[in-house]
C-alpha cells in the first residue's frame, strides 16, 4: 500500500491551494480496460484503428519514443503500465513531490469520423469519471475534462449535458484539428451554448496520430519534419483566436471561455496588438465586433504556460512583464510527457507581481476551484 493509498483512512488537514496544473494527461492502463467502458457494438470497430489504444501521438515523439511513448521515463508506475495510468503514483509524483494542489486531467483521443469520435470520447469520459474521478479521487484534487467531438457540435452538446452536473468535471475538451472550420464559426454554436450554459470553459489541445493531414497548417503545404510541426504549433491557435474574435463567437456567447492548451503564449500580445490596430482602422467592416479585440481576448481566453521557452530566467520575466499577460496565463506541467515543466523550475520564470495569478489565481477563478484541499501525508506547502 502506498503512502497516498494509506491516507484514505487518515484524518487529513486542509491546506491552501497554491499551484493549479491545467494540463495533465491520464492514460488507460491497457486497451482492454478502456474497451470495457465502450458500447459493445463499437469495441471491435474503434480499436483496430489504433485511436483508442495509445492516444499519445507520433508527432509528439522523441528519438526514444518507441521505448517511452513520449513520456518521462521516471513516470512509469511501479505497478506496471504506461506513465499516467496509475492515479496513486501520479498523485505521489505530481501532488506530493512536485507540490501541485489541483490538476486538470485532459485525456488525448480522437477519431477520423464524427460518430466514431463521439463514441470514443464518451468512452474516455466514462473511464475518466470511474478510474480518476471516483474512488481514486478521495482527496478531491483531480478535476476532469469532458471530451467531445468538434466535428458534430450537436453530439458534443449532448455529451456536455450528460456530464455537466458531475462535481469534478471542470471543462470541455476539443481538438483544434477542425478540418478547416475556424473556432469562431457558427458551426460550433451548439457546443459553445451548452458549455457556456453550465459555466464550463472549452479547452483545446492538439491530439491524434495524424496531424498533418488534418491541419492546413502552412499556406505552402504540410511540414516535412516533426521539428517544423512542433515549432509551428502556435500558428493553429493564432488562426482560431482571430476567428473567435472577428467572427463574433464571444458576442454570440457572452459567457463562453476558451483555453488554449500547450500552444505557447508569447505570441498572444503581438497578435492582440495587430488585431487592435486593424480593427481601429477598419471597424466598420465588422459591426458585430463592438470592442477592441484585445478586450475580448482578455475577458474570454486563457493560455496555459507549458512549454516555457528555456531562456535566461531574468530576461524571460522582463518579457512577461512587458507583455502584461499575467491575467490570462495559467500554469501547466504537461505531466507525464517528456516536455514536462516542473513547478520549481517554471515558477522562477514568472514575474513576482504576476506569479500568484499564473500559478493559482487565474485557474481557481476560471474553474471555480476551492481555496483549500486535503493534504497528503508528508506534503509540504509549495513556495510561490
Amino acid at each position: 500500500m502506498t503512502t497516498v493509498e494509506a491516507s484514505k483512512d487518515t484524518a487529513l488537514r486542509d491546506i491552501e491551494v497554491t499551484i493549479v496544473d491545467t494540463d495533465v494527461h491520464p492514460l488507460p492502463v491497457s486497451a482492454e480496460v478502456l474497451k470495457s467502458y465502450a458500447p459493445a457494438e463499437w469495441r471491435d470497430t474503434l480499436w483496430p484503428t489504433g485511436h483508442a489504444v495509445t492516444p499519445t501521438s507520433h508527432f509528439y515523439d522523441t528519438p526514444d519514443s518507441y521505448k517511452t511513448m513520449s513520456m518521462r521515463v521516471d513516470a512509469t508506475p511501479p505497478s506496471g503500465g504506461v506513465a499516467g495510468s496509475d492515479p496513486d503514483f501520479a498523485a505521489k509524483q505530481l501532488l506530493l513531490d512536485a507540490g501541485v494542489s489541483i490538476a486538470i486531467l485532459e485525456p488525448m483521443c480522437d477519431a477520423q469520423l464524427p460518430q466514431a469520435e463521439h463514441v470514443l470520447k464518451a468512452t474516455y469520459n466514462d473511464w475518466l469519471a470511474d478510474i480518476w474521478l471516483g474512488e481514486n479521487n478521495w482527496h478531491g484534487r483531480w478535476r476532469g475534462a469532458i471530451s467531445v467531438t468538434a466535428q458534430d457540435p450537436e453530439l458534443a452538446a449532448r455529451e456536455i449535458e450528460r456530464w455537466a452536473g458531475h462535481p469534478y468535471m471542470a471543462e470541455v475538451l476539443i481538438t483544434p484539428q477542425t478540418r478547416g472550420i475556424p473556432f469562431g464559426s457558427p458551426h460550433f454554436d451548439p457546443l459553445y451554448k451548452a458549455a457556456a450554459r453550465h459555466g464550463l470553459p472549452v479547452a483545446t489541445h492538439l491530439m491524434g496520430q495524424t496531424p498533418f493531414e488534418l491541419i492546413p497548417l502552412y499556406p505552402v503545404g504540410n511540414p516535412a519534419h516533426w521539428h517544423d510541426f512542433f515549432a509551428s504549433w502556435p500558428l493553429l491557435y493564432v488562426s482560431h483566436l482571430m476567428s473567435l474574435v472577428f467572427d463574433g463567437a464571444f458576442d454570440r456567447h457572452p459567457d463562453l471561455r476558451i483555453v488554449f492548451v500547450e500552444g505557447g503564449f508569447t505570441w498572444a500580445m503581438p497578435v492582440m496588438w495587430r488585431m487592435d490596430r486593424i480593427w481601429e482602422q477598419r471597424k466598420s467592416d465588422l459591426p458585430h465586433v463592438r470592442r477592441r479585440p484585445s478586450e475580448y481576448v482578455r475577458e474570454h481566453v486563457r493560455f496555459t504556460t507549458q512549454p516555457l521557452e528555456d531562456v535566461n530566467a531574468g530576461v524571460y520575466r522582463e518579457y512577461l512583464e512587458m507583455m502584461d499577460l499575467g491575467d490570462i496565463l495559467m500554469f501547466s506541467t504537461d505531466y507525464p510527457h517528456w516536455s514536462y515543466d516542473s513547478p520549481a523550475w517554471a515558477i522562477k520564470r514568472f514575474p513576482a507581481a504576476q506569479r500568484e495569478r499564473i500559478v493559482r489565481g487565474n485557474a481557481t477563478a476560471l474553474y471555480g476551484l476551492p481555496a483549500t484541499v486535503k493534504a497528503l501525508p508528508g506534503e509540504r506547502l509549495a513556495a510561490v
